[in-house]
């Protein structure tokens, strides 16, 4: 079985992501990929703020759990596990 490695897309300084600090989680941060996309449901425009992160990394990330990027906090809607279980995609609001 072929086991790609994520540590060089979750670089926070030669890869994709950036330093977010869970609530209650370690100092140092925990690399994500942070998107916040534009989306116009029904004519109403509104961001849909999401980060992407290794399970791993974010096993004690919990719904309702403030995750901080970039200064902003956002809270934690919603855990979406990936279909191999590698990976994590968090829905946040603001």
């Amino acid at each position: 079985m072929f086991t790609e490695d994520l540590g060089e897309f979750f670089d926070t300084t030669y890869g994709h992501a950036i330093a977010a600090t869970l609530q209650g989680g370690a100092t140092g941060g925990v690399p994500v990929i942070f998107d916040r996309a534009m989306l116009n449901d029904l004519g109403v425009a509104g961001t849909s703020p999401q980060a992407l992160a290794k399970a791993s990394d974010v096993s004690a990330a919990n719904v309702g759990q403030t995750l901080t990027i970039s200064g902003t906090a956002y809270t934690i809607v919603r855990r979406d596990p990936t279909d191999d279980g590698a990976l994590v995609v968090l829905q946040l609001r603001t």
